[in-house]
């Protein structure tokens, strides 16, 4: 087995590769057109703005998995891009022959001695790509279908280096592609929860910084932003809901997730985000005139904070309200929201819909 390098290289190499990215695209991509003149004849001007961008991503990409020291996450880089050039009827080999290129290129500019280490991650990636995106071409909008459920979770996992390097760009550029073959609602299932359900696991386990997980946090809030105008727009409202955190608690992405997913579903939903005094929700839901209250902790000392909300809700409003209660910190104690008055939880997004679901008037 080879023996990677200690990080701390890894991360001068990979920082090596960001430094020059930009001018590496342009000339990679210069060279390609020049082999291959009839793509500007297929593509016009779009062929070099496109092909620089998708250069810069190859090369974005490889710098993270030299970085975290994983060939695997550049070999899912490899299928995932085959897969999704081939839906475009761009044959893999045209792929292989630019992440060749990629190769090339860095050897001009990188010491010797780093060289065997960013030419056996990529060579990842390029066997990969050699197997010619197998199984783009059967994934259908079907979240049960095998070879669906093989694409998205490729998705996920590439989505997950681009949050975790906190690429905007390229964290849009994979949910992008997603929908071009997903309704929108499993691209937020699937991609964004999954993705940020293994931030936190990395995160639990100390594999990462706080830093970076809220870094991650904070693209995956972005990319909803650009989901959000993607989603259904139902013709019926099937009832009225608060989706709200508390005071103290700093996370919103899943309860952000579960207001849009509810809006889709027929909801009129009021989103109050976090840091909300009780007080001022309160007044949120009796002015909405809500039949369901959902609120979010990630953070088990803000249970507290949860059970003050739920015993103020119930004061104010009466045992009428429906109140759903989830998030992480609600995940090792199963019967928690029983005890606290709440009359459902969700561990996941689905979950969490089903309980509003189940009781929508």
């Amino acid at each position: 087995m080879t023996t990677l390098p200690p990080y701390a290289r890894r991360r001068e190499v990979a920082s090596r590769i960001r430094e020059v990215a930009a001018e590496l695209a342009r000339q990679i991509t210069e060279d390609f057109l020049g082999r291959h003149p009839d793509w500007l004849d297929r593509y016009g001007n779009q062929a070099r703005a496109r092909g620089v961008e998708d250069a810069r991503f190859h090369l974005d990409f490889l710098a993270g998995a030299v970085e975290g020291g994983s060939p695997r996450s550049f070999e899912d880089y490899g299928r995932w891009t085959a897969g999704v050039l081939q839906s475009r009827g761009i044959a893999p080999r045209f792929l292989t022959e630019n992440l060749e290129q990629v190769g090339d290129a860095l050897q001009e500019v990188l010491d010797p001695e780093d060289r065997a280490l960013v030419q056996m991650i990529l060579r990842a990636g390029i066997d990969a790509a050699q197997e010619g995106g197998k199984g783009a071409e059967r994934a259908e909008d079907d979240e049960g279908d095998p070879a669906s459920d093989d694409d998205l979770s490729l998705s996920r996992s590439i989505y997950l280096q681009a949050i975790l390097q906190g690429d905007k760009r390229a964290a849009v550029t994979v949910v992008h592609q997603a929908l071009e073959r997903h309704p929108v609602t499993a691209v937020y299932r699937r991609i964004v929860e999954g993705a940020q359900v293994d931030v936190g696991r990395l995160w639990a386990q100390n594999e990462i910084t706080v830093a970076r997980e809220h870094m991650a946090t904070a693209v995956s809030q972005y990319v909803l932003g650009e989901l959000y105008s993607r989603l259904p727009t139902p013709e019926t409202i099937l009832g009225r809901a608060v989706i709200t955190g508390v005071e103290g608690e700093q996370h919103q992405l899943g309860a952000n997730m579960v207001a849009d997913l509810l809006e889709a579903e027929g909801w009129s939903v009021r989103f109050l985000g976090t840091q909300m005094p009780h007080r001022d929700i309160v007044e949120a839901v009796e002015n909405h005139e809500a039949d369901a209250v959902g609120i979010s902790a990630t953070m088990l000392f803000n249970v507290s904070s949860v059970a003050n909300l739920v015993r103020d809700l119930r004061a104010a409003v009466g045992a009428n309200l429906r109140i759903v209660v989830g998030g992480r910190a609600f995940g090792a104690s199963p019967e928690l929201w029983r005890d606290m008055g709440a009359d459902a939880t969700g561990s996941d997004l689905d979950e969490a819909l089903a309980a509003f679901r189940d009781q929508s008037p």
